[in-house]
């Protein structure tokens, strides 16, 4: 029986031998996989990221996702109708190249006398200011009925300078017939220089059928392209200037005295007739209305500070007259521009989302001795809401195909980053690491994973069986302490009892 314990004990004592010696080798290896994407929100808070985003090109998620650039898809403010009548908005950033907001922005609606933007900035193109023009015999008799017109007569000379401010001004439709005739012989001629400026600058929806707009609703637009119309022709200064004016006053010509001053129909940057909607921070614009495309409208607007700089646009809004037919309750373009702007600028901020030096989290590195850590390298701003904070924005790090690998070089490009508020991606950025990172082989640092294991290989059964070595060895070591103390006290009684019978004798 002593026998049979003995070698009972010096088989666990051995089992537990060979689990000692071989967890350490189980060790070394890494089993930590390294991480491809993580998002980090300072509040904890969870925000879904559209799978369709996660599988975008670089560059593309803030415009299809998201409110970058004139094209984003997502405004920061939604899409959802805000205004009252308008069929078509559009509020965009141009310092942050944000899309604030927008309305039905790719709906295809009638331009109407928004048309005479892209006479004026087309016949910039092929003429100087002081050009001398002629009108033509029978100018009256190529325009539409009941036109806002200059009174320009026939074999009348005039300059450009005098065409162009009697256009965007007073939105005079002889001033349009007679710069496209200067300039291509006939109105039919010059409706082609429009149409490809304006597919030139990137506008898809937009198609322009006659020079002035006044048309029955042919020349079609959208509130988006219009914005990118807006934005391309006040790069012009002489545009930019004709377009933030607000009067005008022409010389006498070889057919008429001087003419009455010309003042704006933007009463946004002009309170000379109407008071309610002037705004200082409107720069410039044109507002126009025909009963076959409503009431539309396109301004410019910084803001006091002058950090934001607004173009908004408004189609399609409904204007009510009173019983007499001519004088009006309400302008619908004006009201709705005067709303559009109120959120622009009370709501929203602008703020730096990323900053050169920015470090975002660490990143796990396979196979090296420490992790990385994200960086940015570049400044960007964006439009945010007035009470948001960087808190409030979710990050979204994605790490380079394959994961990170030992070793990586200080300043090497790992992967790329998204910032986002609610569901509109607002920027992109390329991230780097901020130090190297050398391979654990080459420096005799030992990497030893805590990761849980999903699958036994070798190690994981010589765990179990030292596991059990263990128990068993605790066991045996118990029965074998209690069994010494009952033999101990065994003999003990054995002692004293013949001590008692050497005393009785």
């Amino acid at each position: 029986m002593k026998k049979f314990k003995r070698l009972f004990l010096v088989s666990l004592c051995t089992l537990l031998l060979v689990q000692v010696l071989a967890l350490p080798a189980a060790g070394t290896e890494t089993t930590t996989q390294p991480t491809t994407e993580a998002t980090v929100q300072p509040t904890g808070g969870v925000v879904a990221v559209p799978e369709a985003a996660s599988e975008s090109e670089f560059g593309t998620v803030c415009v299809n996702s998201g409110c970058r650039t004139i094209d984003g898809m997502v405004p920061l403010a939604g899409s959802e109708q805000k205004l009252d009548t308008a069929q078509g908005a559009f509020l965009y950033e141009v310092n942050t190249d944000t899309v604030v907001y927008s309305f039905n922005p790719d709906m295809r609606l009638a331009a109407g006398s928004m048309t005479k933007l892209i006479t004026a900035i087309v016949a910039l193109q092929y003429c100087e200011l002081d050009d001398k023009v002629v009108v033509q015999s029978g100018i009256k008799s190529r325009l539409p009925a009941s036109s806002v017109t200059m009174n320009l007569t026939s074999e009348e000379e005039v300059t450009v300078r005098d065409l162009l401010y009697g256009l965007l001004l007073t939105n005079a439709n002889d001033a349009a017939v007679v710069l496209a005739e200067h300039i291509a012989g006939n109105r039919q001629g010059f409706v082609p220089l429009m149409n490809q400026w304006v597919q030139q600058i990137g506008c898809t929806g937009t198609e322009f059928a006659t020079v002035h707009g006044v048309d029955g609703g042919e020349s079609l637009t959208t509130a988006r392209d219009m914005a990118k119309i807006i934005r391309e022709a006040i790069q012009n200064e002489t545009f930019r200037e004709i377009f933030g004016a607000t009067e005008y006053d022409m010389a006498a010509t070889n057919k008429s005295e001087a003419r009455d001053t010309m003042r704006t129909y933007n009463y946004m940057s002009d309170n000379h007739n109407i008071q309610q909607f002037y705004d200082t921070r409107v720069t410039g614009g044109v507002q126009v209305y025909e009963s076959s495309s409503g009431a539309c409208m396109g301004i410019t607007a910084t803001s006091t500070d002058e950090t934001m700089n607004y173009i908004g646009v408004v189609l399609g809004c409904v204007r009510v007259y009173q019983e007499n037919g001519w004088s009006v309750v309400t302008y619908g373009n004006l009201e709705e521009m005067t709303n559009l702007l109120k959120m622009g600028f009370n709501d929203y901020k602008i703020n730096r989302v990323f900053y050169d030096g920015m470090t975002l989290s660490q990143v796990s590195v396979s196979g090296g001795e420490c992790s990385a850590v994200a960086l940015v390298k570049s400044n960007v701003d964006s439009v945010v809401p007035g009470s948001a904070q960087m808190n409030n924005l979710t990050i979204n790090l994605k790490m380079r195909d394959g994961g990170l690998k030992a070793p990586i070089e200080a300043g090497e490009q790992i992967g790329t980053v998204e910032i986002w508020y609610r569901n509109s991606c607002l920027a992109e950025a390329e991230v780097y690491s901020m130090g190297s990172v050398k391979a654990s082989g080459k420096t005799g640092v030992t990497i030893r994973s805590t990761a849980v294991r999903s699958d036994l290989g070798d190690s994981g059964i010589l765990s179990v069986i030292g596991t059990i070595c263990v128990i068993v060895l605790g066991l045996a070591a118990a029965y074998l302490a209690f069994n010494a103390y009952m033999r101990s006290r065994i003999r003990a009684q054995r002692r004293r009892r013949r001590a008692n019978r050497r005393r009785i004798r």
